[in-house]
């Protein structure tokens, strides 16, 4: 894993309640990626009202196919589409985007309906985590409770900057191409949270 994430880390941000983790009795075969495997178990992946993730509330039941949310069919014109989804993992949505876990890599990818295609969007699940994680501890410096008016965009787009260039240093994957992380900072910058 690539990022410094603990189960710790996200309980100092997350209630206990928020954090879903997969065991691994529960885990599916198509799930081979060692890392990945334990990484669910111990650690998790938060899910965070109004944070651009919408992870799957269920993963302690066990982990689903892609295939078995999706046709294969649905993918055949998608750009970037491998020959084989059947080690894909479902973990939930972004945007307008599956989020979706190749079994065998560790990668995670965006199968994004809006313009069809399939694309690498972090190099591993600490990575995704850590930018779940960076979005909600940073969440009262671009989105404060209880203020009337926006942030002035020289703050906005001060802190979008800083998400940007935090993550990064982690992991560069999210910010190579087009991605749901261009339109969130785009969004933090522009004071739309």
């Amino acid at each position: 894993m690539i990022a410094p994430v603990t189960a710790e880390l996200l309980q100092g941000v997350f209630p206990a309640e928020q954090i879903s983790r997969a065991p691994l009795d529960r885990q599916s075969a198509i799930l081979r990626h060692a890392e990945s495997r334990a990484f669910l178990a111990d650690i998790g992946i938060p899910r965070a009202e109004g944070v651009l993730f919408e992870i799957k509330d269920d993963l302690a039941d066990g982990l689903t196919p892609l295939l078995s949310h999706r046709s294969v069919a649905d993918f055949s014109k998608y750009e970037g589409a491998p020959s084989d989804f059947s080690h894909w993992v479902h973990l939930g949505k972004a945007i307008y985007s599956d989020i979706a876990l190749d079994g065998e890599t560790g990668i995670i990818y965006a199968v994004n309906d809006e313009v069809r295609a399939i694309q690498p969007v972090h190099t591993d699940l600490s990575s995704m985590v850590y930018g779940i994680w960076l979005l909600e501890k940073r969440r009262a410096d671009y989105a404060p409770e209880g203020m009337n008016e926006m942030l002035p965009v020289e703050e906005t787009e001060r802190i979008a900057d800083e998400i940007q260039a935090e993550l990064s240093r982690i992991d560069p994957l999210p910010f190579a191409g087009p991605s749901w992380w261009e339109g969130v900072v785009a969004d933090i910058a522009g004071g739309m949270w």
